[in-house]
């Protein structure tokens, strides 16, 4: 299928057009990460790649990252990204069937060992998964090239810089990162570029620009990515 991209053993990427989804199979078990917009039938995808069972696990809980969660019984998150959830709940999700992780959790699925790391801003709950042996870190929205959603409910600039400054304190852990949005992999040199962005566009050394398509905010475009922002 033309929505499937095969990575390397036991790692694909469901690609919907604009958003993606990780399928990290294990020996026993397989980890899903985020159901996209919904248009395409994820769980059935990953029936056809995994005869394993798989949980499923949000970075995040934006709608174009959960059109899918309805399909499955739990969901994985933060529980600091609990109330962004409850306050947009995908029809046919109930809040009860959200399950925990935590900073600093291990999720071993013998191939891979993913460290949750909390990374607020984009979303009060927003995770990190860095896989240390394999030397890598998917980053979901806060670390792109693509354009950085930073308006409406739930997000906060200065919580999105500490989350940024955080992670750019492990670069020595990681070599690539693999974002939801824009390129499938970026570089970590992208992450010291981001932070100047965002401060740049605080003290106002960015003009913004209209934004791609209507929307309440400014877009302010750095040497590394797009940030979509209201000064408001």
């Amino acid at each position: 299928m033309e929505n499937i991209i095969k990575i390397q053993n036991h790692f694909t990427i469901i690609d919907e057009g604009g958003v993606r989804s990780f399928l990290f199979e294990g020996k026993d078990k397989s980890m899903l990460i985020d159901t996209g917009f919904g248009s395409i039938p994820v769980k059935d995808i990953v029936k056809e790649l995994t005869d394993t069972d798989v949980f499923l696990l949000n970075t995040h809980t934006d709608k174009d990252h959960t059109g899918c969660n309805k399909d499955f019984d739990k969901v994985y998150m933060h529980p600091s990204e609990m109330e962004h959830y409850k306050n947009a709940l995908p029809e046919g999700c109930k809040i009860e069937d959200v399950m925990p992780v935590w900073e600093g959790d291990i999720i071993d699925l013998g191939y891979w060992k993913f460290e949750v790391i909390l990374t607020p801003g984009h979303t009060p709950g927003s995770i990190m998964l860095l896989e240390r042996d394999k030397r890598m870190l998917i980053s979901g929205d806060t670390i792109q090239d693509g354009d950085i959603f930073m308006f409406g409910p739930g997000r906060n600039m200065e919580a999105f810089i500490c989350s940024l400054k955080k992670i750019l304190k492990i670069t020595d852990s990681f070599d690539s990162i693999w974002p939801s949005h824009g390129s499938y992999n970026v570089d970590k040199e992208i992450i010291p570029k981001i932070i100047r962005g965002a401060k740049d566009l605080l003290e106002g050394k960015i003009e913004g620009q209209e934004p791609p398509w209507p929307m309440p905010c400014k877009k302010y475009v750095c040497e590394a990515a797009g940030i979509l922002y209201d000064f408001k």
